[in-house]
């Protein structure tokens, strides 16, 4: 037993208390009780004691829109919209990349999320000839939880219910190798390629098979939504109806289903995301800098979608930041409505951990300190210049904090960093590889660095 005494929890739990002077007792990967700091002391008389007095304890972060893959390309992406962005530099880098430089792109972001405060992600896209062994042994040495989202394509060409049946049982036997690795820390789910460009072919034996793969296996469907103005005017000129009516008809909607982007949305599809269970991940930086658009966000919560926070990738966003994401997030609406409270630091610190809890099925074990789930905790110094006073202790973590705040991070009750250092990685090995190889990726796309 593990008590971290004296520390003042923010709990994301039904009541979003925050109790100050209070103590989190932690039997191996759980956490066993939250009580004032005596009671708990003196009923586990015998527990190792972690003094945290003057810290601040928080959830940990669940980034459910991470491209973990694309930390390699950091700022190659720059003033670049949705086509050239794909056609110039993601396709050639997928095309050509080793599965090396993935593992290595993966486990540098894993250490930033670490470093910033994120426990779990949710990588969309997860290129089925990746090296999944070495990606698993990266998972379990930071400790890190990760959702791989295996790209699954049609059969080019071949409509037929029996290819899409052979192409979905392969991907399927493939996902369940590696599900559940690194001690249950790994999970696979399905990233559904969709049509969204009027170079894209339409499968609809294909997905319907997927929606049914994923039901009998209980894995999720993860795929971009609406996220662009171009692709939200291609489903329009192209089936007659809205994204969201074309995945509703597709079967592609659902509970076990996580939505990026949906910027462009009207009020029906609202209703119809609403309606069907399916969640949605907002990823304000990134569209901000892609210039892509803002979603509705007051709208779409009102219609009762339950929205969650992504910071997508290194590549377009730059950083795999949680904090500048909750903060983003709140700007973005304050501005874009002409009202101060159009986005709330609590309503932000809501979609960066229980939201996305919910949005990945395990909000009965993530996202909030509570007791009998796992014990995912970010301990906070907010005693720092840019920190202090604590007037609003939401309003300082949510629109004062940095990754620099962050002292302790826990992840099933094992500690993965502490005093600014990430355990069971070598960090700077890490770096060093990076700064190698990343010129010669530059110059294999054939793009010069920036001056």
């Amino acid at each position: 037993m593990r008590i971290i005494s004296g520390v003042t929890i923010v709990t994301m739990d039904a009541q979003r208390r925050i109790l100050k002077d209070a103590a989190i007792a932690i039997d191996g990967a759980r956490i066993a009780a939250i009580e004032d700091d005596a009671v708990l002391k003196a009923r586990y008389s015998g527990a190792e004691i972690v003094d945290a007095a003057g810290l601040v304890a928080i959830p940990g972060f669940i980034d459910t829109h991470a491209h973990a893959d694309q930390s390699l390309l950091r700022g190659l992406g720059d003033e670049l919209h949705w086509h050239p962005f794909l056609d110039c530099v993601v396709s050639p880098y997928l095309a050509l990349r080793d599965p090396a430089d993935s593992v290595l792109a993966n486990t540098l972001s894993m250490i930033e999320m670490i470093r910033t405060g994120t426990t779990c992600f949710v990588s969309p896209n997860a290129d089925p000839r990746d090296d999944y062994e070495a990606l698993t042994a990266a998972i379990t040495e930071t400790g890190i939880r990760a959702i791989f989202c295996r790209f699954i394509m049609a059969k080019e060409n071949d409509f037929s219910a029996r290819a899409a049946k052979e192409v979905v049982a392969g991907a399927s036997a493939e996902m369940q190798r590696w599900h559940g690795g690194a001690n249950g820390n790994v999970t696979m789910w399905f990233g559904l390629d969709v049509p969204r460009r009027p170079s894209d072919l339409i499968y609809p034996h294909f997905y319907r098979e997927v929606a049914d793969e994923a039901q009998r296996t209980g894995a999720g469907i993860v795929y971009h939504f609406c996220s662009e103005f171009e692709d939200s005017i291609y489903a329009q000129n192209t089936f007659g109806m809205r994204p969201a009516e074309w995945s509703r008809d597709n079967h592609a909607l659902g509970p076990n289903v996580l939505l990026i982007g949906g910027c462009w949305m009207t009020p029906l599809e609202m209703r119809i995301l609403a309606d069907t269970g399916t969640h949605l991940v907002h990823s304000p930086v990134a569209h901000m800098k892609m210039a892509t658009g803002i979603l509705p966000l007051p709208d779409v919560r009102a219609a009762g979608v339950n929205v969650t926070l992504g910071t997508d990738g290194g590549l377009n966003n730059n950083t795999h930041d949680m904090f500048a994401e909750m903060k983003a997030c709140c700007l973005l609406q304050n501005a874009s409505r002409r009202s101060a409270k159009a986005c709330t630091a609590i309503e932000a610190l809501e979609m960066a951990t229980i939201a996305g809890a919910k949005a990945i099925g395990r909000d009965h074990e993530l996202g909030s300190i509570e007791p009998g789930k796992l014990a995912d905790i970010v301990l906070l110094d907010l005693n720092k210049p840019h920190t202090a006073p604590t007037h609003s202790l939401l309003s300082n973590i949510v629109f004062a904090a940095n990754p620099s705040n962050v002292q302790t991070v826990m992840i099933g009750g094992r500690v993965v960093l502490q005093n600014n250092k990430v355990l069971g990685v070598d960090e700077a090995e890490i770096i060093s590889r990076v700064h190698k190889r990343a010129p010669e990726i530059r110059a294999r796309l054939g793009l010069s660095a920036r001056p």
